[in-house]
């Protein structure tokens, strides 16, 4: 294993800065923070500064509980070793927080936009993402996108008042489209970024555009890439869809986790360093754009899950679409649309004198709030409950697969 460690030349300007008390010109300050309802929320306290606050939020709404159950890229199999999407936000918060503290960055900003930035992710991943868009798009012309819905969860159904800095991360947090430099957005009052949310529902190129209007959110945009490449690879390998066999490229970043997150974190940080953007270098993008597309065509593409998905998941989504929609038409109070979702929602939105009630929004709109908000194991369950008559359903594979498999050869 190779890990590259910072130069002479930066150590030594990194530590007279600090001695000095430099501060980052670019920093976020607590001071900017901006919220919906200032009334709410703004009062000073030593201990809870606002971007304190904004993560406070985060970890108590139900969503964030379900990150546990929901894939991060391997669906249908019970391993406590692989990668759910909560270990997954939390290796970008720490990854995040690393650079934005050696950056003179605001670690609470980062933090805040890292542990939100999928609230909205699906069930069965970027898998259940496509199939739930299609849904919403066939029938309303409308797309749906998990980072976009990560905003709605936040700002609309558990009404938090989470601050503009933080939401402005999330959405723009897509880190699909490798970049070398990241710029900064002009996102910088609410009006501005409702138009924005506004065109990403209706536009599905508008999500190409986006750009973190701070550089906490561009922090939080690389570290997401930071987080996964490596860690899917031994996701994949713990699952045995991969063998360890180095076939990987090395690179500059090396071809294990931990050198992949040291290396580009070491290269991320001396190219970005008191500047006006967050920036790689050219042969550490070039390596990181190889590894993605080594992931796409070993791991992602390659994945004996798109039958399952196919053939099973995306007709199972369409039933539960329907049925939820019938229930809402019939107005059925006794289906789980109503107490397992409205009735909850509505009973946070009281809490914050939110007087609107969420069941007299767009019956798609509430159908693709519910399905988006299930874990795996809730959606199956949903599905067998709901659709009784389906022949359609999934078993997962279980811990003693291999062993059971082993011993019938």
């Amino acid at each position: 294993m190779t890990y590259r460690n910072f130069s002479k030349d930066f150590i030594e300007q990194f530590e007279a800065d600090r001695a000095e008390g430099r501060a980052n010109p670019y920093r976020t300050d607590d001071a900017d923070a901006v919220r919906r309802n200032p009334a709410r929320d703004m009062a000073p306290r030593l201990h809870r500064p606002p971007f304190v606050r904004d993560i406070d939020k985060i970890l108590n709404v139900a969503p964030y509980n379900r990150y546990a159950g929901k894939t991060q890229v391997f669906s249908f199999v019970r391993n406590d070793d692989i990668s759910r999407r909560g270990l997954h936000v939390q290796l970008v918060a720490r990854t995040a927080r690393t650079i934005a503290r050696m950056l003179g960055l605001n670690e609470d900003l980062t933090e805040a936009i890292a542990l939100g930035h999928d609230l909205g992710h699906t069930p069965f991943g970027h898998a259940g993402e496509r199939i739930l868009n299609e849904l919403y798009r066939a029938d309303t012309g409308r797309f749906f996108n998990h980072n976009v819905h990560s905003v709605r969860v936040l700002d609309t159904l558990y009404a938090r008042n989470v601050t503009l800095q933080t939401l402005d991360g999330i959405l723009c947090h897509n880190g699909e489209s490798s970049q070398q430099e990241f710029l900064r957005g002009e996102t910088h009052d609410f009006e501005t970024f409702d138009a924005l949310v506004e065109t990403c529902y209706a536009d599905q190129n508008a999500i190409a555009t986006l750009r973190p209007s701070t550089l906490e959110g561009c922090v939080v945009r690389i570290s997401d890439m930071i987080a996964y490449v490596g860690k899917d690879r031994q996701d994949a390998m713990g699952v045995g869809a991969l063998a360890d066999d180095g076939v990987f490229s090395n690179g500059s970043l090396g071809t294990q986790n931990a050198e992949i997150i040291n290396n580009l974190t070491v290269d991320i940080v001396e190219h970005s360093y008191m500047r006006d953007r967050i920036a790689m270098s050219e042969e550490a993008f070039r390596s990181l754009k190889t590894a993605k597309a080594e992931n796409y065509e070993r791991i992602y593409l390659a994945d004996e899950q798109g039958d399952i998905y196919a053939e099973q998941i995306e007709p199972m989504f369409a039933e539960l679409y329907e049925t939820i929609l019938a229930d809402l038409a019939a107005g059925d109070e006794s289906a789980p649309v109503y107490k397992h979702f409205i009735e909850k929602i509505e009973g946070q939105r009281r809490l914050y004198d939110e007087a609107a009630p969420y069941r007299a929004e767009e019956p798609h709109r509430i159908a693709v709030d519910y399905l988006a908000s299930m874990t795996d194991e809730y959606f199956l369950a949903a599905h067998r409950f709901m659709c009784p008559r389906s022949t359609h359903g999934v078993e997962f594979r279980d811990y003693f697969h291999d062993m059971r498999r082993g011993a019938d050869a």
